[in-house]
């Protein structure tokens, strides 16, 4: 009886090395086994396969999906795009992260995530997005299977009643708690209609998404959200489909025809066939700035398409004509006959600088502040509390100070150098401080807390002086190990407190005449606040004379 012989693989990316005929977690031989030493050392690893059959070890295909947008990457040998979702187990043919798990074991259980806008000046308001994407939330705290809440009817309040909003149950769900991010899909029952415009309505039939939460769950960090088109028959709608647009007088660009319909460069239209099955369609006065003088500009083609045909097949063209002599001829090139709900439809980023999904019934906690006293303050740079801000927790007995890189737009920063992500929050070693002078001395200590460095830099040394009323940052130095050079506070780096624009409109409150409240500012400079200091004081400070309602400080509230 011949004996099969024993498969063995290499992971591409390692060269580690295993039998994989008898188990998942096969026992691999590392460079030291393969030596002549009796005490050769040997670990289990998980081998994965991915859908384009290419085996990895394990920890290094999760090492190449999940820093882009978190388990979502390409494979190393072919370049098929993969999830992390989609591996499995080298032998066993089994998904290493199983759908369609229980809810209740996340740590996002028990939160629903509602849409707010991040900008400073936009406030904490409903982000409102046009269409179907309004008013979306990601609900984890109904039963075991995560849902999608919607509002069903296009002319809901900034805040809809319980009777306009919807919930679906997401159909195949993931969830990977190392990188805290969710995968989500389902398909509606009935599609959705959802009005864009005045003549037009586009329907969807699938939602999916990809979610990734902040380290705390506190908010959706990054990810997309994509509602995918309902597809429709050529023969019913033959100009149905992805379309190129080429003219003379700009840059290609891509649209999707849905019914006949379609939104280019966000003004929408319908395309009708005239009485010899020719398509038109017009463009409304308010399209174009320039087309004052002109009540519609009509855009035809002489190329029929009678009932029953289905229009230009894919890499053909229709070829269009209008009454304006700077858009003579218009080309459309025909990239796919129908629309298609995993690929086309209407797609967004989750971006940090513009809004995210937090738990909507966070309450937030605004930065405090202490006149006598550095213990208690936060304070910021740009306005904008987690970039770079200096946090003084602590007591004179017992001082605690850390610098906050907690705000989403640190995460377009470099990394460590040893590409790993910059803490949340970085301690402050080594702590002095004076309280006489007023004087702050600590070391941010790279290496020896985190056995790295940041951009070649292994440690920076603060020596920090603060004003009479702990407003504001009136001096001093960070030296950094590689830099020859010294970063002075009030040029290079003007913080102010965090709790500024509060402790003024208090002041505002109790004065009696403008020249009380201008006597308050005015004493920055006598207090020694450098020029770019100054400048954003006075901006802060003419903001609350103004009463203007919108807060210039980002709190980073959504954290």
């Amino acid at each position: 009886m011949v004996e099969k012989e024993e498969e063995q693989v290499s992971c591409p990316v390692c060269w580690v090395s295993s039998d994989l005929s008898e188990h998942n977690e096969a026992t691999v031989a590392t460079a030291s086994d393969q030596s002549s030493s009796a005490e050769s050392s040997s670990q289990k690893v998980i081998f994965a396969k991915t859908p384009c059959n290419h085996v990895y070890c394990r920890t290094c295909i999760e090492r190449i999906l999940l820093p882009d947008v978190a388990t979502m990457g390409t494979c190393p040998m072919c370049r098929t795009a993969v999830s992390i979702f989609d591996l499995r187990h080298a032998t066993t043919e089994k998904a290493l992260y199983p759908s369609n798990s229980d809810v209740s074991s996340w740590p996002i259980a028990n939160n629903v995530y509602k849409q707010f806008s991040v900008g400073r000046r936009r406030g904490l308001q409903s982000f409102q997005t046009d269409g179907i994407f309004r008013n979306t939330s990601f609900c984890f705290n109904q039963g075991h299977i995560p849902k999608l809440q919607y509002i069903n009817k296009e002319d809901a309040g900034e805040t809809p009643d319980v009777d306009d909003l919807q919930s679906v149950d997401f159909q195949r769900y993931h969830f990977h708690p190392q990188s805290m991010t969710f995968h989500g899909k389902l398909d509606f029952a009935t599609p959705l209609s959802r009005p864009c415009g005045d003549s037009m309505c586009y329907s969807y039939s699938s939602f999916n998404c990809l979610l990734q939460f902040s380290s705390d769950g506190q908010y959706i960090r990054d990810g997309y959200i994509h509602w995918g088109y309902e597809p429709t028959t050529p023969d019913e709608y033959p100009l149905d489909g992805k379309w190129r647009v080429n003219w003379d007088s700009g840059e290609p660009i891509e649209i999707y025809v849905q019914k006949h319909c379609f939104n280019c460069v966000g003004i929408n239209y319908e395309i009708t066939l005239d009485d010899k099955h020719r398509p038109r369609f017009e463009w409304p006065l308010a399209a174009r700035g320039f087309f004052r003088q002109q009540r519609t500009v009509v855009q035809r083609s002489n190329q029929q398409i009678p009932p029953g045909a289905r229009g230009p097949s894919v890499g053909e063209t229709l070829d269009w004509s209008t009454n304006l002599a700077s858009f003579s001829k218009i080309v459309w090139k025909r990239v796919s006959m129908e629309l298609s709900p995993q690929s086309d439809g209407r797609r967004l980023r989750i971006r940090p600088d513009e809004f995210v999904y937090r738990i909507a019934d966070f309450q937030p906690q605004l930065p405090s502040y202490v006149a006598n006293s550095i213990w208690g303050n936060t304070f910021c740079q740009m306005y904008t509390v987690g970039l770079a801000s200096y946090h003084f927790d602590g007591t004179a007995g017992d001082p605690l100070a850390y610098i906050s890189y907690e705000h989403p737009h640190t995460d377009v920063w470099p990394a460590l150098d040893n590409g790993e992500k910059v803490p949340d929050r970085v301690p402050f070693r080594n702590i002095e401080w004076d309280s006489v002078e007023r004087i702050f001395k600590g070391d941010i200590c790279w290496e020896e807390l985190y056995n790295t460095t940041w951009m070649g830099e292994d440690m920076w040394h603060y020596e920090i002086k603060f004003d009479p009323r702990f407003m504001f940052i009136k001096s001093g130095t960070c030296t950094r190990s590689n830099s020859e050079e010294p970063h002075q506070f009030g040029r290079d780096l003007v913080y102010v407190n965090a709790a500024l624009e509060s402790v003024l409109r208090g002041i505002r409150e109790t004065v009696t005449t403008t020249g009380e409240y201008l006597d308050v500012v005015r004493k920055w400079r006598q207090d020694g606040a450098s020029g770019p200091t100054l400048d954003m004081l006075g901006e802060v400070s003419m903001r609350v004379l103004d009463n203007r309602a919108e807060s210039m400080f980002d709190f980073n509230l959504y954290r």
